[in-house]
């Protein structure tokens, strides 16, 4: 995942394909809960109840929550250090560039 986000990287209609083929972007639950997380950790790192927590606050709804940060995680969003996670940093320019 992280050579074909290198490589879609510079080019903007291959980023935009990427994140709508990864269904980030285009699904509202998943893009609520990542940009949940995108504005509770920044660059901080957090474990997996952090950011059901985080979730749960944006959208009220912890089991909701569970399933959105489960799905990110299936994803590969998160860049993990044992327990630790990040928001993995190139997916994090694809989406901002919201395209």
């Amino acid at each position: 995942m992280l050579r074909r986000l290198a490589d879609v990287r510079a080019d903007r209609a291959e980023a935009s394909a990427f994140v709508e083929a990864i269904g980030v972007h285009v699904a509202p639950l998943l893009a609520a809960g990542y940009w949940a997380l995108d504005d509770e950790f920044k660059d901080d790192p957090f474990d997996l109840e952090g950011a059901v927590t985080a979730v749960a606050l944006k959208i009220e709804d912890e089991g909701e929550a569970r399933w959105i940060v489960n799905c990110l995680d299936v994803l590969q969003v998160f860049d993990r250090e044992d327990v630790q996670l990040r928001l993995e940093p190139l997916l994090r320019q694809c989406v901002t560039l919201r395209v």
